[in-house]
Parts: structure tokens; C-alpha cells; sequence
């Protein structure tokens, strides 16, 4: 996925979305991804943006939580052909 560019072109009118999505940032291949996935799950496009946000935030999390659950040792362990030595 490309990113977003900072600059706004010309050309181009910002929209809000059902008055939440900012969508003048979205390229025209993106917009018609959006539309045909809102078509074939019969809903709107502003819920195929809230369930990508939701998917991301929720990976996000998970991402931060695994920190977490990592265990740090302060020394190196050993293996068995270290103390064979």
C-alpha cells in the first residue's frame, strides 16, 4: 500500500465521509477497492473503512501486547555442548 501524501494536489476537493473518513487523500484505485468490497458485503463504504480500522488497531495492540509476554534474561543461556566444554 502506497502512502498518503502530505500535499493535497490541486485538482482535488476534500470530503468527509458520512462525517467521519477524510477520503480526499484516497487514490481512485483505492476508492474502487473500497466500493467493490462495500459491494460484496452489501454495506457502506464508511463500514469497510471502519472494519479495515478496526483490524488495524486491533493488530497494533496485539503487536504491543507480544512486548509484553516477552521474557529477557540477563545472562545468556547455556546450551548442553557449552557446559560439555
Amino acid at each position: 500500500m502506497k502512502a498518503i501524501p502530505k500535499t493535497r494536489p490541486g485538482n482535488v476537493t476534500p470530503f468527509v465521509l458520512e462525517g467521519c473518513w477524510t477520503l480526499d487523500a484516497l487514490d481512485q484505485p483505492t476508492m474502487r477497492l473500497l466500493r467493490r468490497i462495500a459491494d460484496r458485503e452489501r454495506v457502506k463504504v464508511a463500514d469497510v473503512i471502519q472494519g479495515a480500522l478496526a483490524l488495524f488497531v486491533a493488530k497494533c495492540e496485539a503487536e504491543a501486547d507480544l512486548e509484553k509476554k516477552i521474557i529477557r534474561f540477563s545472562m545468556p543461556l547455556r546450551t548442553d555442548s557449552a557446559m560439555d566444554h
